[in-house]
């Protein structure tokens, strides 16, 4: 008997589900040189065109890949069966991926489209019309003129989710029928409904008392949301409308519940009832429970719903990424004025959600602290100042007080917003960071002379102290290539070693090809609109879709005189899961550890 008659056995008589992944159980996989099977170009574009992951497709994809790896791992050793092996884990790790990366795009993806039903683009694009954002009026009558930069970066962004295509210098709808679907089913978001309910679903969860407004708001988005889908046929990646409503909704939700701490105890298996959500409104917690049937990270079972092992591990690592995007609302709830006028003063407060992004950098800044240990066991290096910049709650500073200790370091909090410093300086107060701790505020990371001049205030040499920063150098604003080398150059005239994590900048090309295997369209995109600036970590090929990327952080800092320690940078899984044909596949994100010229050369490095 084959390979796949002999996983058919214990199937339903015919399962549509496992059909669509029988071509693909049986195509020759790859591996990497980090030791990771991927899918060939062809058998992943197949995966990513035909079979629903996202939601609840995602969570029944897991179910019955586990199911076949389990049972080809009883099977005998064979090159069929141990392919058909390594086929399941990748699916497996991208509808887990999928799980984390593709909601935050479709939470702005909604108000998006929303915002251009609002204004009279989307029926324009549904005539067949082609948007120039450098002369599109609103209405595309005698209005005023659109913000071309806003627009652009909200074409640019629907031309990497594949709603869009590029033509010269306009736009125009894509012609996949899910593409008008959404177009004609996404219109304006009701009036009372804010651009996030992160606090509302907090309060909810806290048990606080909410206005009827919030209830009715919060219940009507529960009670609201799509059912979970039931169908397996689908010829494109593009998200349904009913997937960007689940997007929508699942974000607020899951950081409100992030808030009150409790995502950290929810894991697969666990049962979940209204009232162990809210006492106090049961019945709007039944909504949120709708939620998150919809997104497939729970099941209807006797006695309550099971958080499935989608949404055990969406709840372990969907609050970062979820955080971070979701911080950039207050652009979402003024995108039609922002289009109208232009950005003007709104800003970014990451208030709600320093915890979360503190769960993002948490793994990364253990690699640049491991890195840092291991670069002064291996040169005699030694240092007597640690800063952290773009602080958050500190957790570059925990990792490093903890490995450390406080009596041959200083250590220096730095952020440009109040509500990072009060989180820090009340973990400092809990114990949890150093005691000889001292924070500068206001600090811009654009601006260096500020915190050089706060630390030679406070007595402490820059010249050898070393600065970590967890994905705060693309926020300088308005940068230009020549703006971000003079701010590398501030660092280094003043002897910093710089360790910093950055994602890197991806071409709508990438994005188009990976689909919902990053988040990074998001990510790019609130970058965009709020005026900061993403890099490659070193320098692309061309681009072909969108803009020209900017110059690659590598270059910037080695103009203005830093040395790469190569091999003490870090970097994390690669976007493609096969190998392009270029043969170059960038990371997600990259720690990068430069070393001031001079230092280098006293150590005796070379790049």
């Amino acid at each position: 008997m084959d390979l796949i008659a002999r996983l058919r056995e214990d199937l339903p008589a015919s399962d549509p589900l496992f059909e669509t992944l029988v071509p693909l159980l049986l195509t020759p996989t790859g591996t990497s040189s980090a030791g990771y099977p991927y899918l060939e170009q062809a058998a992943w574009e197949q995966f990513r065109d035909t079979v629903p992951h996202l939601f609840a497709s995602g969570a029944r994809l897991l179910d019955l890949v586990e199911g076949l790896r389990a049972k080809l791992q009883s099977f005998d050793p064979s090159p069929h069966r141990d392919n058909a092996l390594a086929v399941c884990r990748v699916i497996r790790q991208v509808a887990r991926t999928a799980a984390i990366t593709s909601p935050t795009d479709l939470w702005l993806m909604r108000q998006v489209l929303a915002n251009f039903s609002t204004l009279g683009l989307s029926r324009r694009l549904l005539d067949g019309e082609a948007i120039y954002p450098r002369s599109c009026r609103e209405h595309g009558g005698s209005e005023r003129l659109l913000d071309p930069d806003q627009l652009e970066a909200d074409m640019l962004f629907l031309l990497a989710r594949g709603v869009v295509e590029q033509y010269d210098e306009g736009y125009r709808l894509a012609g996949h029928p899910r593409v008008r679907a959404l177009i004609e089913q996404l219109g304006p978001l009701p009036e009372n409904l804010p651009s996030t309910t992160t606090s509302w679903w907090r309060d909810l969860f806290a048990g606080d008392p909410l206005a009827p407004k919030q209830l009715g708001t919060l219940s009507w988005l529960g009670f609201s949301c799509p059912p979970p889908r039931e169908d397996v046929e689908q010829n494109h990646w593009i998200a349904t409308p009913a997937e960007v409503e689940t997007g929508f909704r699942l974000v607020p939700l899951v950081l409100g519940l992030r808030a009150v701490n409790a995502t950290d105890d929810f894991g697969a298996g666990m049962i979940l009832s209204p009232e162990r959500l809210s006492e106090r409104y049961p019945g709007c917690a039944m909504g949120a429970l709708r939620i998150l049937r919809a997104a497939g990270w729970v099941k209807s079972v006797e006695g309550g719903e099971e958080i499935t092992a989608l949404g055990g591990r969406g709840f372990a690592r969907g609050p970062g990424p979820f955080g971070i995007i979701e911080t950039y609302h207050t652009y979402m709830s003024q995108g039609v004025d922002i289009l109208r006028r232009g950005r003007g003063d709104v800003w970014v407060s990451r208030g709600e959600n320093v915890g979360a992004s503190q769960d993002a950098n948490r793994k990364t800044f253990r690699e640049a602290n491991d890195n840092l240990d291991q670069f002064c066991k291996s040169t005699g290096f030694s240092y007597g100042v640690f800063i952290e910049h773009a602080i958050g709650r500190g957790e570059a500073t925990r990792q490093r007080f903890v490995r450390s200790g406080e009596e041959r370091i200083r250590y220096v909090g730095a952020d440009l917003e109040d509500a990072a410093i009060d989180s820090a300086i009340a973990e400092r107060e809990a114990g949890r960071l150093p005691q000889n701790m001292v924070f500068v505020r206001e600090a811009d990371i654009g601006k260096p002379e500020l915190l050089l001049d706060a630390l030679r205030a406070e007595g402490l040499d820059p010249e050898g102290a070393v600065m970590m920063v967890g994905n705060g150098f693309h926020e300088v604003r308005g940068q230009t290539d020549d703006l971000m080398v003079d701010v590398f150059r501030g660092y280094h005239d003043a002897g910093v070693l710089l360790l910093f994590t950055e994602e890197n900048a991806l071409s709508v090309d990438d994005l188009r090809a990976t689909a919902w295997n990053t988040y990074h369209a998001g990510f790019k995109y609130v970058h965009e609109k709020s005026g900061q600036g993403l890099r490659p970590a070193e320098p692309r090929p061309p681009v072909k879709l969108g803009t020209p990327l900017r110059a690659a952080w590598s270059e910037c800092a080695s103009e203005a005189g830093y040395v790469r320690a190569t091999g003490y940078c870090g970097r994390t899984r690669t976007v493609y899961p096969y190998t392009p044909r270029s043969g170059f596949n960038p990371s997600i994100s990259v720690n990068h550890f430069f070393i001031p010229r001079p230092l280098a050369d006293k150590l005796g490095l070379t790049e």
